[in-house]
């Protein structure tokens, strides 16, 4: 019974949350790309027709195995200058400042404004930032390398998972935290507190781990 009680009052806040991220994200509609990705898909796709129709019956199956990798390669670029381009990767450079000191890019910085509505997304944003699919989880080897190709380090990657396990609880529990209490004051010091107490932490792990050499 409890627990259903709390589902019905806190579900609405996780669902509402979650639409901003999304509004975030999706737009603006009108994105105005460096590259011409509907063209580029096009010469693709006529090139390997082309090499396609004068090979043999063993060269097309291996030029249709390379023109659909371009063709996803093609459509990651797309999608990813998609995200940055958005108002949540906006957002994210916006506050790059802020997190660079502790390691983490915008897209980390982005990752972790997502976590606010559910820690549990952080991941799996960091897999839609990087173009590898939002289902990605920790076990993602797609997304093990693109977050090595941005420059994540093991160093940085470690000070990003303290900062995350530390920081402001998720949006239900700060409900919570408001209910419970009924005071604003004592709302507004734990997201701040832990927030300020996670950039320490992953201050004092990142910054401290490049002096000794580790970064």
């Amino acid at each position: 019974d409890r627990s259903k009680i709390f589902l019905k009052k806190m579900g609405g806040i996780i669902l509402i949350g979650s639409v901003v991220v999304w509004f975030l994200s999706a737009f603006p509609r009108d994105v105005t790309y460096s590259r011409d990705y509907v063209a580029e898909s096009a010469a693709i796709s006529a090139r390997y027709e082309n090499a396609m129709a004068q090979g043999s019956e063993a060269q097309q199956q291996g030029l249709a195995e390379e023109r659909t990798a371009a063709l996803s390669a093609l459509q990651e670029d797309m999608a990813k200058e998609r995200v940055e381009k958005s108002y949540l990767g906006h957002l994210g450079k916006f506050l790059t400042a802020i997190f660079a000191p502790v390691g983490m890019d915008w897209r980390g910085s982005v990752a972790v404004i997502s976590g606010f509505v559910a820690k549990e997304i952080v991941v799996s944003t960091l897999g839609v930032l990087f173009a590898v699919g939002d289902d990605a989880d920790e076990k993602s080897e797609a997304l093990r390398r693109a977050l090595k190709r941005s420059g994540m380090t093991p160093l940085s990657a470690y000070a990003m998972m303290a900062f995350v396990l530390i920081y402001i609880p998720c949006l239900a529990t700060i409900s919570v935290i408001r209910r419970e209490t009924n005071s604003r004051k004592w709302t507004l010091f734990s997201i701040t507190y832990s927030f300020v107490l996670a950039w320490l932490v992953a201050f004092v792990i990142y910054q401290g781990g490049r002096i000794v050499g580790l970064g």
